[in-house]
């Protein structure tokens, strides 16, 4: 054992001397070691003084060194533009995350609605997540352009093109037709093609479109879905640079010969174009077909959407399968007729709320419709939200715009705020930047009937070009239109002429629109257009002409609609309005009736007492109130019958309505019938007595007053608050102060009255 460790010391020993010569050979004499690429002559020269001297710990890179190593940037873009993406199979237990290269295709959004909202088919999710940061991700993306990763340069090349920036389509069109980067690349590459201007992206995606079937065979490796895919891109990308693809060949002439997953693509890219006409090779391939064939080949949608004549379409938006359904609306906006209108307005009004979206995305279809404003206040925010993607960016739609923009969903702000820009302007809270009314003029009567004529010759004249004139003549006087129309607005309310009440008045005044949207046969339409026309008579009148054209199609409102009418005609005392006021008296609706009485009891209308007196007898306590306080109004001596008969109402109420009546004529049964409330059992009925007795406000009152100052606390407060209003503040009982107990106030009431009546 000690041999053992004697022998172990020697052995380390030996190490350490071995040790110490290596660190003595590698110090000082390091510097006599000469390299082959040396000569002697160089290391026995003087050192030039150009040369630095090297410190001691530090090295000194050579160019050679620059050139190994590797750019920082493009390694930091290269690890963040990596992706790994999350895919599942229908029999995997869990979502596995496996290795990939980042693009795939986003097979939640149909192409018909892709290519219109600008969304990209082709998603990457490093890249998003690159592009949604607040920091300008240029440098990154520039980074990434100069990696040898035909992949890396090719998604920093696609991001660079998303943000607006401008790349060369040509070195887009190389890294397609590169043999390294894959299907989902490419395609995401040809997206990226068309954003570049037209005229430089045409003849580069025309050459990769020619030679498409060695484009496509490069990636038959990656199976025959990867092949579709890119070929429908193609088709997409072509489209994008074509000019009319219903006038070209490519897409019409061998249509029938292109397999089912293209001829869906074009019958999408046709519906996208806003092509009316099927061209006659697409009619004639369907033509030869059954529903269960067209069905078989996976066509059934596409069909509906871009072929399919109206009567069919109609038929199936009743269909219980939802696609069907879907497609079939889609396909109403596309065929555009009178039927197809009418009956997407009812699905816009009675429909779900996916098949309304489908609705929304058919009107965006229809350029010459008015409907945005209404779909822009639907109840669903997902309707909402695809308002926001399809509504026209224009100027006549700036109202719809700006309520979109003050949405409650903030997916339906981000959506317009995206597609509007400048457009969307929020309200400002001077009143000098809101935009004022057109002003009414002075005009003559010949003034006045020569512009009524030139309205009629707008609508009736035999001539197209006096038409033309007349409206082109109209339309340069919209302050002379209104004005002539204000003249005449009893006579003109019955006058057929659609385009003085849907296309001039609107034009000259918004509150013409908004009329002939509450004299329309949709329901909700017409209530929503009745509450602005309402919330602009709290602050203006309405034109005579709006109000007498409410009066003559008053047959056409619901009874949801009714209350809103007489909000509309609350101020209003002109023939028109008075007019409305007669109607409502006669309705069966309740709220109504009373909301008429209650005009009639601030403008009265002495040719309607026949019909208030018929409200005296009404079910319901409210209405009869309302009736006996707008026949007082009328001030007719021989209704004082009337209101001593309603003393006798079960009601308490109409009682004290009716005393109130019998007061204005200073009739005494009113005040006895008081007083005699004020015995009653019920502490309600002398608690309701004693405020009608201190809102009176007649001194005779003042002993029952008085004598209810002995009553229930209520009561007492009551009689207390009478008295003080009752009697002047200067007669009032001295040293009395709102701070003292009701008993001491009650008490000092009843010694002043004692007082006073020992003085009479």
């Amino acid at each position: 054992m000690i041999q053992n460790y004697v022998r172990a010391n020697s052995i380390l020993a030996s190490l350490l001397a071995l040790a110490a010569a290596v660190t003595l050979l590698c110090g000082s004499g390091c510097r006599s070691v000469v390299s082959d690429d040396h000569a002697l002559e160089t290391l026995a020269s003087e050192p030039s003084p150009e040369q630095p001297k090297s410190l001691p710990g530090k090295l000194t890179s050579t160019p050679m060194d620059e050139a190994a190593k590797p750019d920082v940037a493009v390694t930091e873009a290269e690890a963040i533009l990596a992706a790994n993406v999350i895919q599942s199979k229908k029999n995997d237990f869990r979502p596995r995350k496996i290795s990939s290269r980042g693009w795939y295709h986003d097979a939640g959004t149909p192409l018909y609605r892709a290519i219109p909202t600008g969304t990209h088919l082709w998603r990457h999710q490093s890249l998003e997540r690159l592009l949604d940061q607040p920091e300008s991700p240029c440098d990154t993306l520039l980074a990434g352009t100069r990696s040898t990763d035909a992949e890396v340069q090719s998604t920093a090349m696609i991001g660079l093109a998303r943000l607006g920036e401008s790349v060369d389509p040509a070195a887009l069109g190389q890294l397609v037709e590169d043999e390294t980067t894959t299907s989902a690349t490419k395609a995401a590459l040809l997206e990226a093609i068309v954003l570049q201007p037209t005229q430089i992206a045409r003849p580069v995606v025309a050459g990769l479109f020619d030679r498409r079937e060695a484009l496509l065979s490069s990636v038959q490796i990656e199976g025959e879905d990867a092949v579709t895919l890119l070929e429908q891109q193609l088709w997409v990308a072509l489209a994008a640079v074509s000019q009319k693809i219903e006038d070209d060949p490519q897409f019409i002439d061998a249509f029938a010969q292109q397999k089912p997953e293209i001829q869906e693509t074009i019958l999408d890219l046709l519906l996208v174009a806003h092509c009316r006409q099927v061209p006659e090779p697409i009619q004639q391939r369907f033509g030869t077909m059954s529903t269960q064939a067209i069905r078989r080949v996976g066509l059934w949608p596409a069909y509906l959407r871009s072929v399919a004549p109206v009567d069919r379409l109609l038929e199936q938006t009743r269909s219980a399968d939802f696609p069907t359904r879907e497609a079939a609306t889609i396909g109403l906006g596309r065929e555009g007729s009178k039927e197809a209108r009418e009956a997407l307005e009812a699905i816009t009004e009675n429909d779900s709320t996916l098949v309304q979206v489908a609705a929304v995305i058919a009107w965006a279809q229809l350029d010459d419709h008015l409907h945005w404003t209404r779909l822009a206040e639907a109840p669903s925010w997902r309707v909402r939200l695809a308002v926001a993607e399809f509504i026209p960016i224009e100027p006549r739609h700036q109202f719809a715009i700006e309520k979109l923009s003050e949405d409650n969903s903030r997916q339906v702000r981000e959506a317009i705020e995206a597609r509007a820009g400048m457009l969307v302007s929020r309200k400002s809270d001077d009143a000098d930047d809101e935009p004022k009314p057109i002003e009414r003029v002075e005009l003559s009567p010949e003034e006045a009937i020569t512009i009524l004529d030139l309205i009629d010759q707008s609508q009736h004249a035999a001539d197209e070009s006096q038409r033309v004139k007349a409206r082109q003549t109209l339309l340069l006087e919209p302050a002379k239109v209104l004005t002539a129309v204000d003249q005449a607005a009893e006579q003109l309310a019955n006058y057929e002429n659609d385009y003085l009440f849907q296309v001039l008045l609107p034009q000259c005044d918004p509150l013409y629109r908004r009329l002939e949207e509450a004299i329309s046969d949709r329901p909700q339409l017409a209530l929503g257009a009745a509450r602005q026309l309402a919330q602009h008579a709290t602050q203006h009148p309405l034109p005579e002409l709006v109000v007498w054209r409410i009066y003559r199609n008053i047959d056409r409102f619901t009874p949801m609609t009714w209350p809103v009418l007489l909000e509309m005609v609350h101020d209003d005392q002109r023939p028109p309005a008075e007019a409305i006021v007669r109607r409502a008296l006669g309705t069966d609706l309740t709220q109504v009736r009373i909301a008429a009485y209650e005009h009639v009891s601030r403008y009265p209308l002495p040719d309607v007492a026949s019909q208030l007196c018929d409200g005296l007898e009404h079910e319901m306590p409210a209405v009869r109130i309302a009736a006996i306080e707008a026949l007082q109004q009328l001030q007719r001596d021989g209704d004082r019958h009337r209101f001593a008969e309603m003393l006798l109402d079960s009601d308490i109420d109409v009682q004290l309505a009716a005393c109130r009546a019998l007061d204005q004529f200073q009739d005494p049964r009113g005040s006895s019938h008081l007083n005699r409330m004020t015995y009653s059992s019920s502490k309600t009925v002398r608690l309701l007595a004693v405020q009608s007795i201190a809102a009176r406000n007649n001194d005779s009152d003042i002993p029952t007053l008085i004598r209810a100052l002995d009553d229930e606390t209520a009561i007492r407060s009551a009689a207390l608050d009478g008295l003080s209003s009752l009697v002047p503040k200067g007669q009032h009982p001295g040293q009395i102060s709102p701070a003292d107990s009701l008993d001491a106030r009650c008490a000092a009431w009843k010694n002043w009255f004692d007082r006073q009546a020992s003085f009479q």
